[in-house]
């Protein structure tokens, strides 16, 4: 496995998952529905998302563990699997900090 294919497949992953959050999102506002499924809708988008990010975090302790067991002999499968958790977790900071920002930034509107 290359480490910019790696990559590559995770950013794509992840820009599509996100990209498709925000258009049920959109598509749930304009339609006629309530805002309960709106919400349910994002939040099974993230909890999907943080699931993923989990499993490239547990994934890349695995790999360290059957590293350091002798199980794991390649040193570059091991950077990898480090480097794919390392942006997934990037990813999801990312994300949860654009939405802490919309929140604040809707909070603080005057009607």
């Amino acid at each position: 496995m290359d480490v910019t294919q790696a990559v590559n497949n995770l950013n794509s992953d992840y820009v599509y998952k996100v990209t498709n959050a925000m258009n049920q999102g959109a598509l749930a506002n304009t339609s006629e529905t309530n805002s309960g499924d709106a919400f349910s809708a994002v939040y099974s988008s993230v909890t999907s998302l943080l699931e993923s990010t989990n499993d490239y975090i547990e994934q890349a302790q695995q790999a360290e563990v059957d590293f350091a067991l002798g199980n794991l002999t390649n040193t570059h499968e091991l950077g990898v699997y480090q480097q794919q958790a390392n942006i997934a977790l990037q990813y999801t900071v990312a994300i949860r900090d654009k939405a802490l920002e919309a929140y604040n930034t809707i909070m603080n509107m005057q009607i």
